[in-house]
């Protein structure tokens, strides 16, 4: 096991937050962390090179917080264990599966494997049998749990909204200022700066397509910034969409989307497409759930966009023939390049597996895929797939109200857009994914939504003292009140932020 200087630098961090953190300093160390998504915090030579991500490692600093008799955290786990059971059961089932399922049907079924071998090419595949990759996917299976669990029990605490608001706004300008200097300095000795956190075991692969330079920004290819930016750009914009600091929401929410357009990745496209079908379904069939003049602003912001790329056109004519090019080179020429045949291949594995193991699955990390769904029925099976479909159902709730719009207290409206968001963003890895476990982002916006939900926490956050002295809350003199003043609480612009 080699520490690596991300490593380094995040132990240090990490031993101050177990030490002396407040919730806010966590929080914003898990949620820094978890961008990091192409760096190594640390190396595994013995496990074939496989590496510990620094959301991984900054996990272990969290929980230790949580853990420590006196850290005022600890008497909330067992609440957080309920409220994540079915994830709790998705990732149990899926680490003892990554042991005995690929030693009960060793030699049964032939596999691409998760870490590609040269000689086999495209198609190749290889008899099922344990891999160290078994071993790397059951550390991110509990990874994937505690993250939830770390991420429920802090949001219960004073402060934790208004520092996850700020955590994810400040975690999605680093990753629109980190693309823009990807794109703005390839070629320059800048370059190499970029790289120092591309130091996890990724192949960097898409430098260019159809002559468009390709944003990778911090991570090791497009369709991880892209699958990053996804999930920051829907927690921004559900965010927006519920005046949650609206004023810093929206710019970030807009810059993220411009960072997914220009990414050139395929998966990017085909999410916002979605997204926005999704959008205009619930203003639809939800219009009142919206604040005043949201839906109004959305389309005003629709309509600026189609002007400013016809304006753009009309100033470079050749755009439209290039971009255009480039979109159906990356959506529907897909299918019949070979990098689409291939996913797709990787794709069937799933299904190929879940019927070859009679439905119980062969274990995370036993292929690779090229979809997540297929990559939970393949490694999981059936029983973990139900758990994983519960999970998201208790995340979303959709008999809430504040699951599609505007909830009775700030604390109600934080865990509906985070909660949505939190399903959204498996989007790209539905398309593209190529393992069962949801990405970091998933585990911590849905651990924070159940946990700023429950009833119990919204008799202490939503008092009068409580709310205004986190000034997301203004109070207003009662109309026609007599005799002692009495206060109205309304929700301002800034719901839940400082």
């Amino acid at each position: 096991m080699e520490l690596t200087y991300i490593g380094v630098v995040q132990a240090i961090i990490g031993l101050y937050i177990v030490l002396l953190g407040s919730v806010r300093s966590a929080i914003f160390f898990l949620i820094l962390s978890a961008i990091l998504m192409g760096s190594a915090a640390v190396v595994l030579p013995a496990l074939g090179g496989s590496s510990i991500p620094p959301v991984q490692f900054a996990l272990l600093f969290t929980t230790l917080r949580i853990l420590a008799p006196k850290g005022g955290y600890l008497g909330f786990l067992p609440d957080a264990v309920g409220d994540n059971k079915w994830l709790i059961f998705f990732a149990m089932y899926g680490m003892a599966s990554a042991y005995l399922a690929p030693r009960l049907f060793a030699g049964s079924f032939d596999v691409f494997p998760m870490q590609p071998i040269e000689y086999l090419g495209p198609f190749g595949t290889v008899p099922l049998a344990p891999t160290p990759q078994n071993i790397t996917a059951t550390f991110y299976m509990f990874g994937a749990v505690m993250l939830a669990l770390s991420c429920n029990v802090m949001s219960r605490m004073p402060g934790a909204a208004a520092a996850m608001i700020s955590a994810i706004i400040t975690a999605s300008w680093i990753h629109i200022t980190s693309g823009i200097l990807d794109l703005t300095m390839r070629g320059t000795p800048f370059e190499d700066f970029l790289a120092i956190f591309r130091n996890a075991s990724y192949a960097q692969l898409d430098a260019t397509a159809s002559g468009f330079v390709r944003i990778r920004g911090l991570l090791a290819e497009a369709s991880i910034y892209a699958g990053l930016g996804f999930a920051l750009f829907v927690a921004t914009a559900e965010m927006w969409y519920r005046s949650i600091r609206s004023s810093v929401t929206g710019w970030t929410a807009i810059g993220l989307a411009m960072m997914l357009v220009l990414s050139t990745a395929s998966t990017a496209y085909v999410a916002l497409a979605v997204y926005a079908a999704l959008f205009m379904l619930r203003a639809i069939l939800f219009p009142s759930a919206a604040p005043a003049g949201k839906l109004m602003r959305a389309a005003i912001a629709a309509f600026g966009a189609v002007f400013f790329l016809c304006a753009l056109f009309i100033f470079v004519p050749q755009l439209p023939i290039a971009i255009w090019e480039l979109i159906a080179e990356m959506t529907f020429g897909k299918s019949e390049s070979l990098s689409g045949q291939q996913r797709l291949f990787w794709a069937m594995q799933g299904w190929h597996a879940l019927i070859a193991s009679y439905g119980l699955g062969i274990g995370p990390g036993s292929f690779r895929s090229s979809s997540q769904i297929m990559a939970v029925l393949g490694s999981v099976g059936i029983f973990g797939f139900v758990a994983f479909v519960l999970y998201l159902v208790r995340t979303f709730e959709a008999t809430r109200r504040s699951s599609w719009g505007l909830g009775a207290t700030p604390r109600k409206t934080l865990g509906g857009a985070l909660g949505s968001a939190a399903i959204l963003c498996l989007i790209p890895a539905s398309i593209s994914g190529p393992s069962p476990v949801p990405m970091a982002f998933f585990s911590i916006m849905a651990g924070a939504a159940i946990a700023l939900r429950r009833p119990v926490q919204e008799a202490v956050e939503t008092s009068p003292d409580a709310a205004l002295e986190r000034g997301g809350l203004r109070s207003f003199p009662a109309k026609g009140a007599r005799g002692p003043r009495k206060t109205v609480l309304r929700p301002s612009n800034r719901v839940c932020a400082r």
